[in-house]
């Protein structure tokens, strides 16, 4: 059985996408243990070895995957796993574990190639706030992500990721859209126009949109003016810094003339004002030329293949 205690959350995030892409009958066991109060996280060393120890002596499978986070969470892949076997192994944990640990609601178990989409945003978001702690250390601060400074936020972002941003877009296949909105009835209304059409990732603040705009690499970002930290414009601005290409329409409650057309001004495509319909957000998706790339390359392979 293979223990993995170092670099954990982007090592999990490449194997997970290594069976999507290869063995998407692989499963997933994701125990939840950062939801535990810091008194009962107190022990959780003692827990993560209880863990493997008794999944390893229960499975006998030499090949399972423990991956154990940096915020206590543990992940367990292997193709054997069952909800009757995990229940089996929790069986045999029972007596050694407390109450708080054997909750229901802590324990999930996934079938990686049809819980890809939901096991990525998991292990992307566990990625990104290791990176954001990382940050964090380096500038010697002990501040919430709203606080760090606008030069800091960009000096956080990975180099790598920003040279292949536009490689990595290219050569995706399915489209994704990214979000930034901190209002969650205006980010469930944009999740449910869309769902089930692209990909969609959303980020709650400025800071937190240029590192998962490098990361995710959207084929079109719908960027809000009033976020708490950075507003839109500035984000707008050192956006295209980053990425001169990018394809950003804004949104806002405030649809005045003068945010008009300061947004386009910067670069924006668009200004959707809320409330926002379906419609409007597909129209606008549908005219980025990344969307326009995607769709004319699989015309060209379908003509091919026929």
């Amino acid at each position: 059985m293979i223990l993995v205690t170092k670099n954990t959350e982007r090592k999990l995030l490449e194997r997970l996408r290594y069976y999507w892409q290869q063995a998407p009958a692989q499963r997933c066991l994701h125990i939840k243990l950062s939801l535990l109060n810091e008194e009962t996280q107190g022990n959780h060393q003692i827990w993560i070895r209880e863990i493997f120890d008794v999944f390893q002596n229960t499975m006998h499978d030499q090949s399972m995957e423990f991956y154990a986070c940096n915020d206590r969470d543990i992940f367990i892949l292997a193709r054997d796993l069952t909800q009757k076997r995990v229940d089996e192994v929790f069986a045999h944990l029972a007596p050694k574990l407390t109450p708080a640990l054997l909750s229901p609601g802590l324990a999930s178990l996934f079938e990686i190639g049809v819980d890809w989409h939901r096991l990525r945003k998991i292990s992307q978001k566990k990625v990104e706030a290791i990176a954001l702690a990382k940050a964090l250390a380096k500038h010697k601060k002990q501040e919430t992500l709203e606080q760090i400074s606008k030069t800091d936020a960009l000096k956080a972002l990975d180099q790598d990721l920003i040279q292949t941003l536009g490689e990595r877009r290219e050569k995706r296949e399915k489209s994704e859209i990214m979000v930034v909105e901190d209002d969650p009835f205006s980010q469930k209304m944009i999740g449910n126009a869309l769902k089930g059409r692209y990909s969609i990732s959303i980020s709650n603040d400025g800071a937190g949109a240029l590192m998962s705009y490098v990361r995710y690499a959207p084929d079109v970002l719908f960027l809000d003016i009033g976020l708490p930290d950075l507003n839109g414009h500035e984000v707008l601005e050192r956006l295209f810094k980053i990425d001169p290409t990018a394809y950003v329409v804004m949104f806002s409650g405030n649809g005045d003339r003068e945010n008009v057309l300061k947004a386009v001004e910067l670069g924006a495509k668009g200004f959707v004002g809320k409330p926002f319909t379906k419609e409007k957000l597909i129209a606008y998706i549908e005219k980025s030329p990344f969307i326009h790339q995607k769709k004319n390359r699989g015309k060209v392979y379908g003509n091919f293949i026929q």
